[in-house]
């Protein structure tokens, strides 16, 4: 709704990338049911959309603004309209029985700014399976003839409610579950309706959002004014796949987080571990450099390979770590899972050479966001003096100069050959180091803040130029 917007594209992936039979068969025959559908119940909660601005903190506050529940991430933040009063606001709080919790702890506060004065707050301790539904009018602050908060009824202070709780992960309390966010209490729109609206409101309950979210075509793009990629490489994809143009704007990386310290044998490869889509191919760089220790024990004594990244709590990527795992015993290899950042820094900094092998193997022409977009990691491994071995595909590309800064791979076999030309001494590492750490430095933060608000005073100058009848 500004006068210029921007839309920061990381990759033009296609919307159904991940839809089975099932998707496309009720993205086909309900989306225009949905559609209707939803339209209608907004229309019916009017008056509680009207009144609240969900913030933050709602995995899905659409559904909870029509009048359907929503898990929280453990904090909300709601902001109190104006034109609203307090005495239409009724929420509904719960403690699924799906959490671990036998009593869940729950804190709600409203909160008048900007001075930050907690005007009403309420702790909670809510049983399992049980529902606490809070409405304003209970509270001494408020009244209940006009439905504000007394003291402020002239309306010009800002309310917010800020609903705190406990929290879990449901695929850590259930293995099944491959649910790895961050839940806290499931919160409710419980404002009074009528039967034809509950009716209405409980078969919503049951649509799938894709149906409504889906996009049928690119004409959201037409609302934007400039469409910025993070790379050539998503820059080129969504001119072939959207036919827009776009504006490259790297993004930030703290190079100055980042030094060299003194190296060790470590060849070390960063990235998330997971079995699917853009995966980082830790399974193949165990292999890889298990055979250079077969192959070449000589010049490879002493090397050791760190493999690290977050996982999620998620029983196939569970499952993939523990793959690697399997494969690594017996061997020099270490595998580290959601280590610290300051613990991540203090690796980089040891380690002699990066690897990264993100979309090897993937058929660029049809497969092309398997690939890594840019390549963050890379760039901290040159600012951390490490020697960067790294897939000759996606956005890597823009960031080594192959033999100057770093290097560049098309296969395993020449990662393999790359690696012990490094090891063995055939390479100067020295010189590559200092050009790494030198070149790194255009994508700092600092250059990133530059590019943007180059970007934006372009566009600000656009809009000074046109001239309004």
């Amino acid at each position: 709704y500004g006068k210029r917007n921007i839309y920061l594209c990381y990759f033009p992936t296609p919307f159904d990338v991940d839809f089975t039979f099932l998707h496309r068969f009720l993205l086909l025959f309900f989306r225009l049911p949905a559609m209707w559908l939803f339209r209608l119940a907004r229309k019916l909660c009017s008056s509680f959309v009207e009144a609240l601005e969900v913030e933050e903190g709602l995995y899905e506050p659409r559904r909870f603004l029509l009048g359907r529940g929503s898990w929280s991430s453990g904090r909300v933040v709601m902001r109190v309209k104006k034109k609203a009063t307090l005495g239409e606001l009724r929420l509904g709080l719960k403690n699924p029985s799906t959490t671990p919790f036998d009593s869940m702890n729950v804190r709600l506060e409203l909160i008048e700014k900007p001075a930050g004065k907690v005007v009403v707050e309420k702790s909670l301790s809510i049983p399992r399976s049980a529902k606490e539904i809070i409405s304003f009018f209970e509270y001494d602050n408020c009244s209940s003839e006009t439905g504000r908060v007394k003291g402020y009824e002239d309306q010009k202070s800002n309310f917010y409610i800020l609903i705190s709780s406990d929290t879990f992960v449901p695929s850590s309390v259930d293995s099944k579950s491959i649910d790895a966010r961050k839940l806290g209490v499931f919160v409710y729109n419980e404002t009074k309706t009528g039967v034809i609206k509950k009716i209405v409101l409980k078969i919503l309950g049951f649509v799938p959002l894709f149906l409504v979210d889906y996009p049928r075509d690119l004409k959201f793009l037409e609302t934007y004014d400039r469409i910025v990629a993070i790379s050539e490489f998503s820059h080129g994809w969504i001119r072939k796949l959207w036919g827009k143009d776009s504006v490259v704007l790297y993004p930030p990386v703290e190079v100055d987080d980042f030094e060299p310290g003194k190296k060790e044998k470590i060849i070390l490869s960063v990235g998330r571990f997971f079995p699917e889509h853009h995966n980082k191919k830790q399974l193949e760089l165990a292999r890889v450099f298990i055979e250079l220790l077969k192959e070449y024990p000589h010049i490879m004594n002493g090397y050791q390979l760190y493999l690290v990244g977050g996982v999620d709590q998620r029983k196939n990527h569970l499952e993939y770590v523990g793959k690697i795992e399997s494969m690594s015993k017996d061997y020099p290899i270490k595998i580290l899972t959601n280590v610290s950042w300051d613990n991540l820094v203090d690796i980089f900094s040891r380690a002699m050479i990066f690897w990264h092998a993100a979309g090897m193997g993937v058929d660029e022409g049809k497969e092309a966001y398997k690939l890594e977009h840019f390549g963050i990691t890379t760039v901290e491994a040159m600012a951390s003096g490490c020697i960067p071995v790294v897939v000759n595909k996606g956005g890597q590309k823009e960031i080594i100069k192959n033999g100057e800064d770093g290097f560049l791979f098309n296969s395993w076999e020449e990662l393999k050959k790359i690696t012990l030309d490094i090891c063995g001494g055939k390479v100067d590492v020295d010189k590559i180091r200092k050009n790494a750490i030198r070149n790194c430095k255009r994508f700092s933060a600092h250059m990133f803040e530059k590019n943007l608000l180059s970007i934006i005073e372009e566009e600000t100058n656009v809009l000074r130029s046109i001239t309004y009848p």
